[in-house]
C-alpha cells in the first residue's frame, strides 16, 4: 500500500512513526466498535460511552492522517522510477494483497457475522461453498476493512500524472515557491476549503458518506484524493514542514476549539450524528477545519520530536502492513467468542485488543514473515530484498547522524538519475 511501501531514497523517521502510529490505532478503534453503540456487524448490547467519545474524536482525523501520510509515501516510493515500473509495483503491493484478503481473510469474518445473527447455521466449509456467490451484502464477497487498499490503488493511478509532474523540474520549482509562500503567509489554513467542498458537494446530507464504495456518492474518492495530494505537498516542502513545527501549538489550539464547537453544536450527547440539511454547509466547514488542524498539529509535533530511528521502528515499519491486513479477521474471531460468552463490556474490550494484537503477531512472526511464498500476499518483498533494505536503512541512519541537514526536512529534491530509472 502506498503508505507502507519502502522507497528507494532516504526515509523520514517522523513519517514512519506516523505510519506505524496511525495504523496502530486500528486495533483500538476497530475493537471498540463492538461496544460503541454504533453500527457494527458484531455489537454488544452493553455500550461504553467514554470509549465511544474517544473513538468519535479519533474518527475526525484518523483516516485523513493515513491518506496524508500515504500521499507523502507515494512520492517517496515513486522516486526516480519510470511510470510503468512504479505502476507494476503498486499492483503487486496493493492489488495482490487486496485480492488475497477478499478471498482468504474476508470469508471468516462473513461466516462469524452470519453465524452470530442466526443467518447461517452450518460449518465454515459449508459456508465456503456459497462464500463467493456475488458481492456483499447480497453475496459474500467484500473488502471489509481493506477498502483502504481499493481506494489507495484507484487514487494512485488516477493522480499519478500529478505525482509525476511534481517530480519534474517545473513541478519542483512550483512546489518550492508555493511551499515557501504558504509557510510565510499561513495559507495552509485554506486547505480545509477543499475538504469542505468535497463534504458539501459529494457527501449526501442525510446519509452516511463513509460507505467506501465506488458506485454512488463519490465523496470518498474526492475527499481522500485531496488528502493524498496534501500529503505529497506538505512533506515535499521543508519550509512548510518547519512552519507546521513552529505553529504546532497554534494548530493544537485551533483543533481543540474546532472540536469543542463541533461537539457542543452537533453531538451534544447523541450516539449517532444527524446533521440537518440547512446546517450542512457550516458542519462541512467546521469538520474540515477540525480535521486539518489536528493533522497540522500531529505533523508539527512529529517533526519536532519523532526524529530518531530505532530497531523497533525498523521492525514495525515492515510489520504494519501485514498487521493491517490480518488484524480484523483475528479481531472478529475474538469478539465473536467474547459476545457469545457475554463478557462484561470493559473486560471484553481489553481482551479483544490483547487477543487481536497477540494473535496477529503470532501469525506474522510464525507464518507471514519467515515464509517466502506467503510474503507477497501481505505486500512484503522477498527475504533477500528485505535484508538488503534493512542494511540500507542502517547505513542511511549512520549518514544522517553525521550530516543531519541532508535528510532532516522534506522529500529528496534531486534531479532524476537516468541510470536509476526503471529499477525497482
Amino acid at each position: 500500500m502506498p503508505m507502507l511501501s519502502d522507497p528507494i531514497f532516504a526515509r523520514r523517521a517522523d513519517l514512519d512513526w506516523l505510519r506505524v502510529g496511525a495504523f496502530g490505532l486500528l486495533i483500538l478503534y476497530h475493537a471498540g466498535m463492538a461496544w460503541s453503540g454504533w453500527n457494527s456487524p458484531l455489537a454488544s448490547s452493553e455500550h461504553i460511552s467514554w470509549l465511544r467519545e474517544g473513538m468519535r474524536f479519533l474518527d475526525r482525523w484518523r483516516m485523513p492522517l493515513i491518506f496524508v501520510v500515504s500521499g507523502a509515501a507515494i512520492t517517496l516510493a515513486l522516486g526516480t522510477r519510470s511510470a510503468d515500473v512504479f505502476a507494476v509495483d503498486r499492483v503487486r503491493r496493493l492489488l495482490l494483497p487486496l485480492a488475497f484478503g477478499m478471498i482468504v481473510l474476508g470469508p471468516p469474518q462473513d461466516y462469524l457475522e452470519q453465524l452470530y445473527h442466526g443467518q447461517f447455521s452450518g460449518s465454515f466449509l459449508d459456508f465456503m461453498w456459497q462464500a463467493f456467490a456475488g458481492a456483499y451484502p447480497g453475496g459474500k464477497m467484500h473488502w471489509h476493512h481493506l477498502w483502504f487498499l481499493a481506494y489507495a490503488l484507484t487514487l494512485t493511478f488516477a493522480l499519478l500524472p500529478c505525482f509525476l509532474w511534481l517530480r519534474s523540474a517545473p513541478g519542483r520549482a512550483f512546489h518550492a515557491k508555493a511551499g515557501s509562500l504558504i509557510a510565510r503567509t499561513g495559507l495552509q489554513w485554506l486547505m480545509p476549503l477543499f475538504l469542505a467542498a468535497a463534504l458539501l458537494w459529494l457527501a449526501p446530507a442525510f446519509d452516511n458518506p463513509n460507505g467506501y464504495g465506488f458506485i454512488g456518492p463519490w465523496y470518498g474518492l474526492g475527499y481522500y484524493g485531496v488528502l493524498l495530494l496534501y500529503g505529497a505537498f506538505l512533506f515535499g516542502s521543508p519550509e512548510l514542514l518547519a512552519a507546521l513545527d513552529r505553529q504546532r501549538f497554534l494548530s493544537l489550539g485551533i483543533g481543540i476549539a474546532a472540536y469543542a464547537a463541533f461537539y457542543i453544536v452537533y453531538v451534544n450527547g447523541a450516539v449517532r450524528l444527524v446533521i440537518p440539511k440547512d446546517e450542512f454547509p457550516v458542519y462541512a466547514l467546521l469538520s474540515a477545519v477540525n480535521t486539518m488542524a489536528w493533522i497540522f498539529t500531529i505533523i508539527g509535533f512529529a517533526r519536532r520530536y519523532l526524529t530518531q530511528r530505532s530497531v523497533f521502528l525498523a521492525e514495525a515499519t515492515e510489520a504494519v502492513y501485514p498487521f493491517y491486513l490480518l488484524h480484523q479477521t483475528v479481531m472478529v474471531v475474538a469478539i465473536y467468542w467474547l459476545l457469545r460468552f457475554n463478557a462484561p463490556a470493559l473486560a471484553g474490550f481489553i481482551v479483544a485488543v490483547l487477543a487481536t494484537f497477540l494473535g496477529t503477531a503470532a501469525i506474522y512472526f510464525c507464518v507471514v514473515r519467515p515464509l517466502w511464498f506467503v510474503r507477497p500476499f501481505f505486500g512484503l518483498k522477498s527475504v533477500r530484498m528485505a535484508a538488503r533494505r534493512q542494511v540500507d536503512r542502517l547505513e542511511r541512519g549512520r549518514s544522517a547522524e553525521v550530516q543531519p541537514q541532508r535528510v532532516s526536512d522534506g522529500l529528496r529534491d534531486r534531479q532524476p538519475k537516468p541510470s536509476l530509472i526503471g529499477k525497482a
